[in-house]
């Protein structure tokens, strides 16, 4: 039932969101990530510049009211507030836990509260026009419930998940060596959403290796090349292989890319590639589109597998700090009538109601479309805290 794809694409190009760093604050003239991170692809800590943006532009300021200044807000975006700290370092911690409800309302109905993340981290500045620069970042991870029962080395729930140096070459050259996310895609926060799960590009799938980005006036592009986590256990489970991505601003708020990744390990080989889309309107609103194609091929027998998955993010403003979050997603494993269509629709608040937080309540639709069936709908309420220093 590939045809829905068209459906969807137009039904994303009639709709319109911003977070704490996300790719949505296109909207607000922000077109690349190392505006505010230390790491070009919008992961992990934020600059000082990243911390006074999100409070004095982004965040509500009805817990200042009329007592601060857009100054002094800036100024008290450190992580000691207004204290400065020594110009060479520069730390950080980040709390992100979800509560939801599965089926709710009904006889099965389930609710469970789950600390997502709970990491810290720092930036180690080596000299003072940030040339050389150390980020590590560290802490807690859930065991998934699918391997609650397994007895794994791997199955962590203390972990490193980026340790980087970074050297600044010149104002259009970076190049990162350490553990990292893999360059792909969009990188948004969900991290059950399509775009990041099948393509194992989730929450804490980063990889050990080497990123070089190059900035020009209007387009960017950036390379990947990684040998798995070496912190994994299990040597024959790494995937190794190479990523790159090119982005091109085609007018102002409004920047398409794509993305090549191929990789294997010892079991299988995965290939991925994709195209997006970001796109400001208004302050405040803006539209993330992405479509990929996921082929994975086990190296014991020839049977590969070709999937297809789209993701429309819309964020639209309701005042400042306030805002409606809504996402359609698709996915088919095989693009072809033998597998099932898959659909998903969230919608709901994201709002940044204080610097330092986030907080986000809504709901997820799911449906599952056979040529000969369809399946009753699954629902689930959530909400998420956001907290960091």
């Amino acid at each position: 039932m590939i045809f829905v794809l068209p459906i969807l694409l137009l039904l994303g190009s009639l709709v319109s969101e911003p977070a704490q760093a996300y790719p949505d604050f296109i909207s607000y003239g922000y077109n690349t990530c190392i505006t505010c991170h230390y790491n070009g692809q919008g992961n992990g800590p934020l600059t000082d510049y990243g911390r006074a943006l999100f409070a004095t532009e982004i965040a509500s300021r009805a817990v200042f009211k009329s007592t601060k200044t857009e100054e002094e807000i800036a100024a008290s975006s450190g992580f000691l507030g207004s204290t400065q700290l020594p110009w060479w370092v520069r730390p950080g911690i980040k709390y992100r836990g979800i509560y939801f409800q599965n089926n709710p309302g009904g006889s099965a109905a389930v609710s469970k509260y789950i600390t997502m993340q709970a990491d810290a981290n720092v930036a180690l500045q080596l000299d003072r026009a940030g040339k050389y620069l150390f980020v590590l970042s560290g802490g807690y991870q859930p065991t998934p419930a699918s391997r609650a029962n397994i007895e794994d080395p791997d199955n962590k729930n203390m972990i490193s998940r980026e340790h980087y140096f970074r050297w600044k070459y010149s104002k259009s050259l970076f190049t990162y060596v350490g553990l990292m996310d893999k360059v792909f895609g969009l990188r948004i926060a969900d991290h059950t959403a399509y775009s990041r799960n099948v393509t194992d590009l989730a929450q804490n799938d980063q990889s050990t290796g080497v990123i070089t980005q190059y900035y020009a006036d209007g387009w960017e592009v950036t390379g990947n090349v990684f040998v798995g986590n070496l912190l994994q256990e299990k040597e024959d489970v790494r995937q190794k292989g190479a990523s790159v991505m090119f982005e091109y601003d085609v007018a102002d708020q409004n920047r398409v890319g794509i993305s090549a990744l191929a990789s294997r390990n010892e079991y299988v080989e995965k290939t991925r590639m994709a195209v997006h889309q970001k796109l400001g309107f208004s302050k405040g609103d803006s539209l993330l589109t992405e479509l990929g194609f996921v082929k994975d091929s086990p190296l014991s027998k020839p049977s590969d597998k070709m999937g297809g998955y789209l993701m429309l993010r819309n964020l639209t403003r309701i005042s400042r700090g306030y805002n409606i979050l809504s996402q359609i997603e698709y996915y088919n494993p095989t693009l072809s009538a033998d597998s099932s269509d898959m659909f998903k629709w969230s919608f709901g608040l994201l709002a940044f109601p204080m610097p330092r937080m986030e907080f986000r309540a809504g709901f997820v639709n799911g449906r599952t479309i056979n040529d000969d069936s369809v399946t009753q709908d699954t629902w689930m309420l959530q909400s998420q805290l956001h907290l960091s220093l």
